[in-house]
């Protein structure tokens, strides 16, 4: 039996004390999905700051009365029980097909924190809701201070780099502030972008400082596929708007107004930058501590247990599916596209037969493969679709589509233009750099099904 969104989402009666403890460790699960560069050792497995503090949050909800029921309620939702029962599918092909159920483990662990995450976040509607305000208002700040490392990176040639790296191909330093790349700092930014830009009553202050701060912490990541993402979510979200809504069209072009300056300012800012000859630094001669750090060809192999070095180039970490060693581009000539390619071809040597149709079991392509170009280094495959149908075969990625397509059906009618836009931009970006691991998909999905707020209601009905 399943429930409603709204009655999903629980309003239970709680202490001040209470309240303000939940709220508070669900802040500190928002501000952990910005701290992926920050992991340890522990039991042999390489264990992130954005796991364990939902862990925090689930125990506390587990152990209050009030909130166990609560949470326990959130798992009839569809959402939450169509994830469920791919954690469990990944669970069992993980047990009958994999040559290491250790290297599994990791990532098995990972889902099963992502399912308690969703749980937790979706047993509160006002954690939610104060959930969406904080990942809203972190979309300026975050893109200024990536292109303030960015800025600071290449003016120095590394001699002050903070939250940034360098990206050997293009031979520039890129802003990742506090995530574990590049790529990963431009995803979160343009998630939270599109959530903000795109909800109703949007001020035109907010519209102007995301609109001239996001395109610059773009320029700063270096990273193509975050743009194609964010204005392909752009699109998606105003024709959805402007062929569902029942208003005048006056009003259909003032809803999609603060969508169409982002993608303004994105196009006035590109175009400076192609002007100016691109954005590598002018000095292209290394400072020493970066020329002679190892290049990504001459990685050395890596364990479960390995850490990732804080050098400019990380090596592949099996603990993280979407690393690879050019980080977060697209080149149609070759390049990135061309090594997803050769990935993809070797993946498909184990997709057959009962494999096709039930996986090889999860997280194990690195047992049978090493990466491309890279001898002696564990392969990953870090395109979503391809990474579930080899670990969960057809069956799994069915279970994948199921999955978002009953986000999108629970979303609330109102809000769907942005939900719209929101997975078709995740689903750009997972296609060519998967985070579905991390804790912001799990975030945003929260934020994206809770009930509509008050002031949501009363915008919907002017």
């Amino acid at each position: 039996m399943t429930i409603s969104t709204a009655s999903a989402f629980q309003r239970p009666s709680l202490t001040g004390r209470t309240r303000l403890i939940t709220i508070a460790l669900i802040a500190a699960v928002v501000v952990s999905s910005f701290l992926g560069r920050y992991d340890a050792e522990i039991l042999g497995f390489r264990v992130r700051v954005e796991q364990v503090v939902p862990l925090v949050l689930a125990g506390w909800m587990l152990i209050h009365p009030v909130l166990r029921s609560a949470l326990l309620r959130a798992l009839r939702h569809p959402v939450p029980l169509v994830f469920a029962a791919f954690v469990a599918w990944n669970i069992v092909t993980t047990l009958i097909f994999s040559p290491s159920l250790t290297w599994s483990a990791s990532i098995l662990i990972w889902l099963l924190i992502d399912l308690l995450l969703l749980l937790s976040m979706m047993a509160l509607a006002e954690g939610a809701d104060f959930a969406g305000r904080l990942g809203r208002l972190s979309v300026a700040p975050w893109a200024l201070v990536g292109f303030a490392a960015y800025v600071v990176a290449n003016l120095t040639r590394g001699q002050v780099a903070l939250g940034a790296d360098f990206d050997y191909l293009y031979e520039v330093y890129v802003a990742r502030v506090t995530a574990i790349e590049a790529n990963i700092y431009a995803s979160i930014l343009i998630f939270w972008t599109l959530l903000a830009i795109t909800r109703r009553g949007i001020g035109r202050w907010e519209t102007a400082a995301i609109a001239v701060s996001v395109p610059l912490g773009l320029v700063a990541s270096q990273t193509r596929t975050a743009v194609f993402s964010l204005v392909l979510g752009l699109a998606v979200f105003g024709v959805f708007t402007v062929f569902s809504l029942r208003s005048s069209w006056r009003e259909r072009v003032r809803r999609i107004a603060p969508a169409l300056v982002l993608i303004g300012t994105l196009v006035v800012t590109y175009g400076i930058v192609a002007a100016l000859g691109g954005t590598e630094p002018a000095d292209r001669t290394l400072p020493e501590a970066t020329a002679s750090a190892p290049s990504a060809t001459s990685a050395p192999a890596v364990t479960p247990t390995a850490t990732p070095s804080p050098a400019p180039t990380r090596e592949p970490d099996p603990t993280n599916p979407e690393q690879q060693n050019k980080i977060g581009d697209v080149d149609f000539q070759g390049g990135t596209i061309g090594f997803r390619l050769e990935v993809a071809g070797l993946a498909a040597q184990e997709m057959k037969g009962v494999n096709l149709w039930f996986g090889n079991g999860t997280n194990t392509f690195g047992l049978r493969h090493e990466q491309p170009g890279t001898p002696g280094v564990s392969g990953h495959i870090i395109m979503l679709p391809v990474q579930v149908l080899y670990d969960g075969g057809i069956v799994g990625l069915g279970l994948l589509v199921a999955l978002f397509v009953a986000v999108f059906v629970c979303v609330p009618r109102a809000r769907k233009p942005i939900a719209a836009g929101l997975l078709a931009s995740y689903l750009l970006s997972a296609t060519l750099t998967s985070m579905f691991w991390f804790a912001i998909t799990w975030i945003l999905i929260a934020v994206l099904l809770r009930p509509l707020t008050e002031d949501e209601r009363d915008l919907d009905r002017s």
